[in-house]
């Protein structure tokens, strides 16, 4: 995601490209003595806030999936195209992007550790892993909330009341820690995880939702990414954004007019199949 779902080389940065085995240490468990870290300790107003931020986006629905197709406008310096975009989640660790373009088909789909992305012209490409640490359900956060009363290793601070936009909104920070991993790995896999959800201090629904990328050569530089919210509506009970915009280092790059939204419609795990790949490739 260092773009969403644009892959030539004048943005710097893949959305989340090769080198897919360079950081799967990240993934194993190391047990050494004397210096192990606990699961996460979530701050209690932290989950409170997310918890009643769930209540306002699903009610009491629980959330296996979601389906959303809208028109699109991607931009990519003095590339812009429009088209079609459908966006797949299942659960806040697997999802399916497909952009319908002016210039061709693009796909990215995730699946926990793992990604991979197709440029126009079919070609694949493995993910980085290093930038799979973050959550694919990127344009729904409700599924990083609700995971948060299921996955041991997600935790949750509360940052306090900020200004982002220029309003008010309330700063909650997700973060993974995996136990039996060393203090040095825990620290990086915590700030690879990162997601920071601002949500609006009266109806607590998600304005936006910020995280970082990284250069394929280099995971300790980070690429700001933010996927903007507004124009929730509800369907079947679930308050949907009708409108989000997803910014790389501040510039706008994918633009989403929600035209149709569908819930828990039973999608399959085999939807985010991913292939194996050799490691490399540019974007």
């Amino acid at each position: 995601m260092a773009r969403p779902l644009k892959f030539s080389s004048n943005l710097m940065v893949p959305l989340c490209s090769a080198l897919l085995c360079s950081a799967l240490v990240l993934f194993l468990p190391v047990n050494v003595l004397g210096q192990t870290t606990p699961a996460p300790i979530s701050n209690p107003n932290a989950v409170n806030l997310a918890n009643q931020s769930l209540r306002a986006l699903a009610g009491l629905t629980p959330l296996a999936d979601i389906t959303l197709q809208a028109s699109a406008t991607y931009i990519a310096g003095s590339d812009e195209e429009t088209g079609s975009a459908v966006l797949v989640a299942l659960g806040n660790q697997q999802s399916l992007v497909t952009l319908s373009l002016t210039n061709g088909q693009r796909q990215e789909i995730r699946s926990g550790p793992a990604g991979e992305w197709m440029e126009p012209g079919g070609t694949w490409n493995a993910m980085a892993s290093f930038n799979c640490w973050v959550d694919a359900s990127w344009f729904f956060p409700a599924m990083t909330l609700q995971a948060l009363q299921t996955d041991p290793t997600l935790g949750v601070a509360y940052l306090g009341t900020t200004e982002w936009n220029g309003v008010a909104a309330i700063h909650l920070q997700f973060f993974r820690a995996v136990p039996g991993q060393t203090s040095d790995t825990t620290t990086q896999i915590q700030n690879l995880s990162t997601d920071d959800v601002f949500l609006d201090p009266g109806s607590l629904l998600p304005l936006a939702l910020d995280f970082s990328l990284h250069p394929d050569n280099n995971v300790n530089q980070n690429i700001p990414v933010e996927v903007q919210f507004g124009g929730y509506h509800s369907v079947g009970g679930v308050q949907v954004p009708s409108r989000i915009q997803k910014l790389l280092q501040g510039t706008l790059t994918l633009d989403l007019a929600v035209t149709q939204a569908t819930i828990n419609s039973g999608v399959s795990p085999s939807t985010f199949t991913i292939t194996a790949l050799p490691t490399g490739g540019a974007q």
